[in-house]
């Protein structure tokens, strides 16, 4: 069964507005989030910033269950440039676990040189690199959710290239994050879902104009919303987050945040779920 409890893309959603840090923890849990989402720079982090960061959090009331990571640079030919971009998400590993995050999301980036380095050297490198992300990551209770990106050259674009990642990384600790809204902007159906049953263990859920990189409250864009909530319960996904905004008047992002908590949490309770 899914887990009825929703968070939000905290630092995106009130991204440009006067609610900052705790005070943007607490307007979140005011909307209606069970829990938030942040994305903290892991080789910034001294002990005193953890301890403050660890201490907002407790004051805010409102649990981290994902941290979030840019982990481009994977795949890069040069050794200690990729070792470098590994390291630094082992980094991040560390500090989900500090914030009792059971889940870090990793964003790939896109290819290098595709004609200039071989396709199937840099995808190896890739796996390599992301099955060594989560042996570091399992012993320390954290799960790393691999997110898909709605670019051509985005290293995992689509389901498809999701899956096969996740099969050849063949890591317990390594599964999927499902982006709706990215996966609408490339033409990919809620049923592809499907076929990563198990293995999602986070999900943006956001709405889509259909045609270009943007995140929007349910009800706002052209995705069929409705179909993908199916299919995500049938998937057995969890950590469900509200993903909208920055907002181009960010002085409403406190409205527009719970519209989008309140539609996403009707969404969810009135699914149904399809017949295997």
């Amino acid at each position: 069964m899914i887990d009825s409890s929703l968070g939000i893309l905290v630092d995106q959603a009130f991204m440009g507005s006067s609610l900052l840090g705790r005070d943007a923890w607490r307007a979140a849990a005011e909307a209606g989030a069970d829990w938030i989402a942040l994305t903290e720079e892991a080789m910034e982090m001294t002990p005193d910033v953890l301890h403050t960061l660890r201490t907002d959090v407790e004051s805010a009331g409102v649990p981290v269950t994902m941290a979030q990571c840019h982990a481009f640079g994977l795949n890069d030919p040069r050794e200690v440039a990729r070792e470098w971009n590994i390291v630094r998400t082992e980094r991040h590993v560390d500090l989900a676990r500090e914030l009792g995050a059971p889940v870090l999301k990793i964003l790939l980036g896109e290819w290098i040189w595709r004609t200039m380095w071989p396709t199937a050297t840099q995808w190896q490198l890739l796996v390599d690199a992301v099955r060594r992300i989560g042996d570091y990551a399992a012993p320390r209770g954290v799960e790393v959710s691999v997110e898909l990106e709605p670019l051509d050259t985005s290293l995992v674009n689509d389901i498809a290239s999701l899956t096969r990642l996740i099969t050849e990384v063949d890591s317990e600790a390594v599964l999927a994050n499902i982006d709706t809204s990215h996966m609408v902007v490339r033409g990919v159906p809620a049923a592809e879902v499907a076929r990563l049953s198990g293995r999602v263990n986070s999900v943006d859920f956001s709405d889509s104009n259909g045609r270009y990189h943007e995140h929007l409250a349910p009800g706002d864009g052209v995705a069929d919303l409705p179909a993908f909530v199916s299919q995500l319960r049938a998937a057995r996904a969890r950590a469900i987050a509200v993903e909208v905004g920055p907002f181009a008047d960010p002085e409403n992002a406190f409205r527009k945040v719970e519209r989008a908590i309140r539609g996403t949490r009707s969404l969810f309770a009135e699914a149904v779920v399809p017949r295997a």
